[in-house]
């Protein structure tokens, strides 16, 4: 369930239908506001492509989803590596699609679990042990349930994900990872066969460390929602740029109805990271057609709990994943051009909560997100079902 695969299916998907994309500077604003330079970044090709950053433990943690190892850890300050663990396979501890960090509990900052997408299933590491290079014998436990493409461990000790989500966009999971029910569905107008609305309405979900509150950002729509554990909507956030998914109705090759890609779908949130005081998103509002990685992109819009919309932050570089710290002072991002880096970005002071370190140090509460889907095997979405 990565988007890595994403950049050759819309390639396939534009031959497919002999589309052409144009651009255009129709609508857009006038410059953007000064943008925010990493003051520290690190880049090395055998990082392959980061699609995950997660806070735990006093360090950074990024998946890799193209090479071995799979799983790099990160100095908080200088944002150097401090080690790597993974290989590709199926046994324990080893990884077929990582795809997604969860950081540890409370009361075990130390440990990291690993979604494997393919697999749904959680691995558990020591980040002592990734550092040193002493893993031994990590352990594995199954998801129950829906594909989980987003999953996020909640204070109460429950799960909730994103992702291809039987009959809707949200499921509920209890704690222990066993399925308990779908909590937000689609809309009501939208009306597709098969797998199509699954695809078309993705989304990715953070939780309020705080407790009581979700977010859900739409991979392939400019649609926020907040709502609570039993997805009863609270905001439907002030997005500045809102739209619906558009999607062409399509076959599988084993002929199973499926969305299929076109010039008109865009991406909307790529990425999502909760803290107490704000939910942050990766927005792209670029078509799927555009050449490169039309999902990465440097534009971070900030939110309330409520959905007010506070302000659109600019990178210096397109980004495919961030995490934010817990007191909203530190960014951390990954991208893949022009090589693989990971960054750190001070924040702007107005969102800075008054008498905290100047330093990196502050410990993560954050809700973990995933990464656009890789079942985008074809133009007409695979044929895995959810």
């Amino acid at each position: 369930m990565h988007r890595w695969t994403i950049g050759a299916v819309i390639a396939v998907t534009i031959c497919a239908y002999g589309l052409v994309y144009r651009g255009s500077d129709e609508g857009r604003a006038g410059p953007a506001p000064p943008a925010l330079v990493a003051e520290a970044a690190y880049s090395d090709d055998s990082l392959g492509w980061v699609v995950d950053l997660a806070l735990t433990g006093g360090r950074l943690v990024g998946i890799d989803a193209l090479l071995d190892p799979s799983v790099h850890v990160f100095d908080l300050e200088s944002v150097e590596r401090l080690g790597s663990y993974g290989r590709r396979g199926d046994g324990p501890g080893e990884f077929r699609d990582p795809e997604q960090i969860v950081p540890g509990a409370t009361d075990s900052p130390d440990e990291v679990w690993i979604l494997d997408g393919v697999h749904q299933r959680l691995t558990r590491l020591s980040l002592g042990e990734i550092e040193t290079g002493s893993v031994a014998a990590p352990e594995t436990f199954r998801m129950d349930g829906p594909n989980a493409g987003s999953l996020v461990h909640a204070p109460d000790g429950r799960w909730f994900a994103g992702g291809w989500i039987t009959g809707g966009r949200v499921a509920r999971y209890r704690a222990d990872r066993s399925y308990d029910r779908t909590i937000v569905g689609f809309p009501p107008e939208a009306d597709a066969p098969g797998m199509t609305l699954l695809q078309a309405y993705e989304s990715r979900v953070v939780a309020d460390p705080g407790g009581g509150r979700l977010a859900a950002g739409t991979l392939l729509g400019g649609l926020l929602e907040i709502f609570d554990y039993d997805g009863v909507p609270i905001a439907q956030a002030a997005v500045p740029d809102p739209f619906q998914p558009v999607w062409r109705q399509g076959r599988s090759r084993g002929g199973r109805a499926v969305m299929s890609l076109g010039p008109e779908t865009r991406y909307g949130f790529t990425d999502l990271v909760a803290t107490g005081r704000y939910v942050y998103g990766l927005f792209s509002g670029r078509s799927v057609a555009e050449p490169g990685t039309p999902w990465a992109t440097p534009e971070v819009q900030v939110y309330t709990w409520d959905g007010a919309y506070l302000k659109t932050l600019h990178l210096d570089r397109a980004a495919e994943a961030f995490t934010v710290d817990a007191i909203d002072t530190w960014l951390y991002a990954s991208g893949p051009d022009p090589e693989p880096w990971v960054g750190r970005f001070r924040l702007p002071e107005e969102l800075i909560p008054r008498h905290v370190p100047t330093g990196a140090g502050a410990e993560p509460q954050r809700a973990v997100t995933a990464r656009p889907n890789s079942n985008l095997k074809s133009p007409d979405y695979g044929e895995r079902d959810p």
